[in-house]
């Protein structure tokens, strides 16, 4: 399975740069809350990493999710989302936290909280590739929003380019449709994976509950109208386990 990744990354890098919109390195991390510990508590310890990440002058942004409809959570309570514009970002990140985040809080006690927030047991970093996307003005936005994930693997003879060439096609029948403020994003394994049986992870994210509300309501009589929104990404990957989080970007210095 790692040799069928490195296959399909190498196959990435070779499609053109109209292919996705961007490329990022993320990294999420499963942590439960410690003991007198709330997601108030987490906000703020990331927080106070962001004020380290500035002060160092990475190149790193992080948010906070928590399940919203996502199965079985006992593991876990909440996931810290990193993300990094590149790789050579994403080691120079890791390195100020590795090399100088202990004596960082130590001098600045009072902008760092005290006690871990919580626990964090699992970690994997991942490529993340933007897909596509309906932006809408910031003051539009929800400060927690909507997001989903889904396991998908590509069907037989289908290629990543084919399948970035479709999503590219139902946005603009998306647009046209009047659905705004949304966006979709293809995860691909990297590192923390021993084995797994998908070739990678979409994401769908809104930018408002407003927005997934419209989309959840008239979705349906749209696909009724555009049969072939859903019939063509069909033919190309079969996608499972969707669960949908609360994300909140807790702070960008990327």
């Amino acid at each position: 399975m790692q040799h069928l990744f490195l296959v399909l990354l190498a196959a990435l890098c070779s499609v053109t740069v109209q292919a996705q919109e961007y490329e990022n390195r993320s990294e999420f991390f499963f942590c439960n809350l410690n003991e007198g510990k709330t997601m108030a508590d987490v906000v703020a310890q990331s927080e106070a990493y962001g004020k380290f990440s500035k002060d160092m002058g990475t190149k790193y942004a992080q948010a906070i999710m928590t399940p919203m409809h996502a199965g079985d959570t006992s593991d876990y309570d909440y996931i810290l989302w990193g993300t990094w514009p590149d790789g050579e970002a994403m080691y120079e990140e890791w390195g100020s936290y590795a090399n100088g985040y202990g004596g960082w809080s130590a001098s600045n006690s009072a902008e760092t909280p005290d006690g871990e927030a919580g626990s964090c047991h699992r970690s994997i970093a991942m490529f993340n590739m933007g897909v596509t996307h309906n932006r809408i003005p910031m003051d539009e936005r929800d400060e927690k929003q909507p997001i989903q994930f889904a396991q998908c693997s590509l069907k037989e003879g289908a290629t990543m380019a084919q399948l970035y060439a479709q999503a590219a096609a139902n946005k603009e029948k998306m647009d046209e449709g009047g659905f705004k403020g949304w966006g979709i994003h293809y995860f691909f394994p990297y590192l923390g994976f021993d084995d797994v049986d998908y070739d990678f992870v979409q994401m769908n994210h809104w930018y408002s509950y407003k927005a997934r509300g419209h989309m959840a309501n008239n979705w349906g009589d749209f696909v009724a109208e555009n049969p072939e929104i859903a019939s063509d990404i069909q033919l190309l990957v079969s996608c499972s386990g969707s669960n949908s989080f609360v994300s909140q970007m807790v702070f960008n210095n990327m």
